[in-house]
């Protein structure tokens, strides 16, 4: 009687606990949006217990996979597991299919054994004791700026009715706790720039690069240096306005990466990436240069301010295949855009020369242009 009396003494301690400080709330189990595979035994909508938590972390899911596999140092950054994991399986280190494996979690040592393993997106064991029933699933879902990984159990058993009872909360929390930590490695261990997002603007500003090449190819002096009325600028001029622009775009990229990242700032940002290009593409916005960037025949030639360009976009590009810059939480202010980040910087300097791109090929469509 006295330790089923404590027992009880200690629920109520726990109920309180994590009740009062606990402060996440299990989403509600829906079958439309549902993305586990969840065995008959284990159907939410029928299990005595369900809790489910997700997060969005900027890493990729690989990243993620590998971390989450990893049970051998769950114990090291979780306080969930409170004790080493141990894999009751001589050929792996790491969680595979069909492996089973020791873990103490809730004061309880349980034996869990993986039933779904599908790299690098699914995951989830299977508890079978006397009082406790429970499959844990885990799910990690590609996003644009890296992924959202998702745990969710289904719980039955004389344990499972104690734990609704008396500390509803408790799991949820530890659950919430895991995917924070999780999302702190990841994201400390990887690039500050997605691989996906490295990738994407890598094509964006080889194929504006690209595009500028071959609208110059073949333009002779003569073609170069025509001006269509006394206030246009001719082909010579535009490409001396582009390369001192490619130059101060890239001075702004190294001075903002010198200041300590602010994440705060990004609410502030009212423009998404896939806006940028539009927006600075569109011919009814007039834009006026900077004195700074007007030309005035800083180059002996047009050639070389070409070359100018060439050559900072192709540091640019060099430095993209290997940064490990944390490019979306430095910021800056253009006058077109308002705030926007240092990826959304790199977005931007294609986006310009594509303007002017388009601005060449009006040149060379005037009926005096020379042939």
């Amino acid at each position: 009687m006295v330790y089923v009396t404590k027992f009880i003494f200690l629920c109520f301690f726990l109920t309180f606990q994590f009740q009062v400080f606990g402060q996440f709330k299990t989403k509600k189990y829906n079958a439309q949006t549902n993305l586990i595979h969840w065995p008959q035994d284990f159907d939410p909508q029928k299990s005595k217990f369900y809790i489910y938590n997700e997060i969005d972390i900027h890493a990729s899911p690989q990243e993620v996979w590998d971390i989450l596999i990893d049970a051998k140092q769950w114990h090291t950054f979780y306080k969930g597991v409170q004790k080493p994991v141990v894999i009751l399986d001589s050929t792996t280190n790491i969680l595979k299919n069909n492996v089973a494996f020791e873990l103490k979690t809730m004061g309880l040592d349980l034996t869990p054994k993986i039933k779904e393993f599908i790299a690098p997106s699914r995951m989830a064991w299977q508890v079978e004791s006397k009082n406790l029933q429970a499959y844990h699933a885990w799910l990690i879902v590609p996003t644009q700026k890296g992924c959202k990984l998702i745990t969710a159990e289904a719980q039955n058993g004389f344990l499972t009715f104690l734990q609704k009872v008396f500390q509803p909360n408790k799991l949820l929390n530890l659950h919430q706790h895991w995917l924070e930590v999780i999302k702190q490695k990841a994201e400390d261990s990887t690039v500050k720039l997605t691989n996906i997002e490295r990738k994407e603007v890598y094509q964006v500003l080889s194929n504006s690069l690209e595009l500028l090449d071959n609208t110059l190819l073949g333009l002779n002096e003569q073609q170069l240096n025509y001006r269509s009325a006394p206030h246009k600028w001719t082909i010579a001029e535009c490409i001396e306005h582009i390369a001192l622009a490619e130059l101060e775009f890239s001075q702004i990229l190294a001075k903002e990466m010198q200041k300590p990242p602010n994440p705060s700032k990004r609410s502030k940002i009212k423009i998404r990436d896939v806006q940028i290009q539009p927006k600075m593409t569109n011919r009814k916005w007039r834009a006026k240069s900077p004195e700074v960037f007007k030309p005035t025949h800083r180059f002996e030639t047009a050639q070389e301010a070409l070359e100018t360009f060439q050559n900072q976009r192709k540091t640019t590009l060099a430095y993209l295949k290997t940064t490990k810059d944390d490019l979306r939480n430095h910021f800056w202010r253009h006058p077109l855009t308002g705030p926007i980040d240092l990826y959304q910087t790199l977005l931007l300097m294609s986006a310009h020369l594509e303007r002017h791109v388009v601005q060449i090929n009006d040149i060379k469509s005037n009926v005096n242009f020379p042939k």
